[in-house]
C-alpha cells in the first residue's frame, strides 16, 4: 500500500495526462462502438462464441493506443486504462444491442432500456443452478480479471 501511495505522489505531466485522456475516451467510445457492430455481425450471422475475439481485438487496440499516448509513465495511466477498457466494453454491448433493436426487431424506440451499464456485466451477479451458466460466468470473470490485469501491466512496460 505504501508503494502505491508513493507512486501516486510522483509528478504528473499535464500534457501527457490530457493526451492520454483524449485518446482513451475517443478510443473507448468510437472503437468500442465499431467493435460492438462487428460483435453484432458475428453473433447474428455466425456463432456467439466468436464474440470473445472482438473483445480481444478491442483490448489489443486499446492497450497499444494508450501506451503510445504518453511519454513518462505514471500509475494513474494504468488505472485509467482499466476504466477505459470497461467503458469500451459498455459501448460494445450498447452498440450491439442498438443494432439488434434496429435490424432484428425494427423498433429502436426502446433504446433507453439498454443504457444501464449493469446489463453488460451481468455475469458478475446473475447466477443460477445450471452448471453451464456457472461455468461461463466463471470463465467470463477470469477473462475480465486477466485482461484488466494485463492492460494494467502493459501500461508499465
Amino acid at each position: 500500500m505504501k508503494h502505491f501511495l508513493y507512486e501516486l505522489k510522483q509528478p504528473l505531466i499535464k500534457s501527457d495526462l490530457k493526451r492520454f485522456l483524449v485518446e482513451g475516451i475517443l478510443s473507448s467510445i468510437i472503437f468500442g462502438a465499431f467493435i460492438g457492430a462487428l460483435d453484432f455481425y458475428l453473433t447474428v450471422y455466425f456463432q456467439s462464441i466468436l464474440s470473445i475475439f472482438t473483445f480481444l481485438i478491442f483490448y489489443y487496440f486499446l492497450s497499444n493506443r494508450l501506451f503510445r499516448s504518453f511519454n513518462q509513465y505514471h500509475i494513474i495511466y494504468s488505472i485509467l486504462s482499466v476504466v477505459f477498457l470497461l467503458i469500451g466494453v459498455y459501448m460494445m454491448g450498447f452498440t450491439s444491442q442498438i443494432f439488434y433493436l434496429e435490424v432484428i426487431t425494427g423498433n429502436i424506440a426502446l433504446y433507453h432500456k439498454f443504457l444501464n451499464p449493469l446489463i453488460y456485466f451481468d455475469f458478475v451477479w446473475k447466477w443460477s443452478f445450471d452448471i453451464s451458466v456457472i461455468f461461463f460466468n466463471l470463465l467470463y470473470i477470469l477473462i475480465y480479471v486477466w485482461i484488466c490485469r494485463t492492460i494494467y501491466m502493459q501500461m508499465k512496460r
